[in-house]
């Protein structure tokens, strides 16, 4: 476990070191995570499709993902909706021009397109090309550095995000709520808590969930994080911009970590900067919190 979260963690916090105001740099860190993104997922998708007995495994990940999706999200919602009822904050004044939602949904699709391609190759290069071991692992561990990079240049500092009470609150019921919907899933799909824990742990981070369950416990595994977690960033393009008025807390927390990259700029767009601080608190907090418990409940044997 130690090993697992110097390998997640290590690489994030070096990258966090680095303090730069070069715009153009921090441009082409934005390209190169995209791209190294695009790298993994091509990856897991080629490890998916070298698999035996492929047929009887497919409709297994689309019915996984479908159901810790809909039990985890269902439950970050209800748990967000509530304290929102209870602690209610209406934003003074909505942002504006929201792009429209097939773009958005091209992006992600472009995403499922990589795994699809990657899919392919494998399925045809079956027994023809190996992919060295561990290589989605290195790719992963470039990501998160450029990913530490983002987080140190965001321009909010360490104690915004961390006395920001609303954003600390949010981030704990995501938290708790996806994980009793992880425990959920795994005992209506029959499979180990420590799996459904740590399925449930991406919160929306695709790239880094993927890779870290592909590791332990296979391609299978690795895609049902996959489309688990790229499900939160598809459903958000939609949660966002209705609830963001009179439940920011909710509109916010259903991103998950994608609050920091893909879905902050729908957050920025729908509510203002009024709602900026809470997004950038809110996604550091998961953005930390994700890769220490996939690592945990990844590392405990079944």
């Amino acid at each position: 476990m130690i090993e697992g979260l110097l390998i997640v963690l290590g690489p994030m916090f070096l990258g966090y070191l680095i303090k730069t105001n070069h715009i153009k740099f921090l441009h082409y860190i934005n390209q190169l995570v995209m791209l190294l993104l695009y790298v993994i997922l091509f990856v897991m998708g080629y490890s998916l499709g070298q698999l035996d007995d492929l047929a009887s495994k497919l409709p297994i990940i689309a019915l996984s993902a479908l159901t810790f999706a809909f039990i985890t999200q269902g439950l970050n919602f209800v748990g967000l909706l509530i304290y929102d009822k209870l602690s209610p904050r209406p934003l003074i004044r909505l942002g504006k021009d929201l792009p429209p939602r097939w773009r958005l949904l091209l992006d992600s699709f472009k995403l499922c397109s990589m795994v699809i391609l990657g899919f392919l190759v494998g399925f045809f290069a079956k027994n023809i090309f190996l992919l060295p071991l561990n290589a989605s692992t290195y790719v992963l561990i470039t990501l998160i550095f450029f990913v530490g990079i983002q987080l140190r240049n965001n321009g909010i500092s360490l104690r915004e995000v961390f006395f920001n009470k609303r954003g600390i609150y949010t981030a704990v019921i995501v938290i708790v709520t996806s994980l009793l919907g992880g425990v959920i899933a795994a005992l209506i799909l029959n499979l180990p808590i420590t799996q459904g824990l740590a399925i449930a742990a991406g919160f929306g981070w695709y790239s880094l969930s993927s890779v870290v369950l592909n590791d332990a416990w296979g391609a299978v595994f690795g895609s049902i994080a996959f489309f688990n977690d790229l499900s939160r960033e598809i459903i958000s393009l939609f949660i966002v911009p209705f609830f963001m008025h009179h439940y920011r807390s909710t509109a916010v927390g259903i991103t998950g970590a994608t609050a920091l990259d893909c879905t902050l700029p729908i957050i920025q767009r729908s509510g203002g900067m009024e709602v900026v601080p809470l997004a950038i608190s809110y996604g550091f907090i998961i953005n930390l919190v994700a890769p220490i418990l996939l690592v945990f409940f990844a590392s405990i044997p079944i």
